[in-house]
């Protein structure tokens, strides 16, 4: 009879074995939670930064537009007018004919507008919405040529980061 009570017993799970499985299986977990955050944050960091090349590359090309207008309705020669000038800082939005002129090297942040445009002075309080981002536009002149570099910044976290872009623009006359 003892026999059998002791064979009956050992089919339980002692307190022990059931706290290990519960530590293991929660080590599991948290491994598996801890992969899941982290997925989440360089999504977000991975969509930020292509937002900040796609901000960077439209202030590369809307100077490229005003250097274009300027070649179909102005002399060869003035090429450059509204590119130049005391400032070597600027911003322009999409609406803009030439880039406005900075006293601060500074960026300039953006405002999302009710249509999904970033604009850099906000329409109406009702229908802009600040971003996270700003854009600086540097335009230096040497002869016949613009280097152009545009600037993207944003806070993410706590942490700033940043992404420029650089063209030459030549008047080729």
């Amino acid at each position: 009879m003892k026999l059998i009570l002791l064979k009956q017993a050992k089919k339980a799970f002692t307190l022990i074995e059931i706290i290990t499985v519960l530590f293991v299986v929660s080590l599991g977990l948290v491994g598996v939670l801890s992969l899941i955050i982290q997925n989440i944050q360089a999504q977000s960091l991975n969509k930020n930064s292509l937002m900040a090349t796609q901000l960077a590359q439209e202030g590369i090309e809307l100077v490229r537009k005003t250097r274009d207008t300027n070649w179909r309705k102005l002399p060869p020669n003035r090429w450059k007018e509204g590119l130049t000038g005391p400032s070597l800082s600027f911003y322009m939005d999409y609406t803009d004919s030439v880039p406005h002129p900075l006293v601060a090297p500074i960026h300039m942040p953006l405002y999302l507008d009710g249509d999904g445009f970033y604009k850099h002075s906000p329409i109406s309080i009702d229908s802009s919405d600040p971003s996270i981002f700003s854009r600086l536009i540097t335009i230096r002149s040497s002869g016949s040529m613009l280097q152009v570099i545009s600037d993207v910044s944003w806070q993410d976290r706590d942490k700033t980061y940043f992404y420029s872009v650089t063209t030459y623009l030549y008047g080729w006359f």
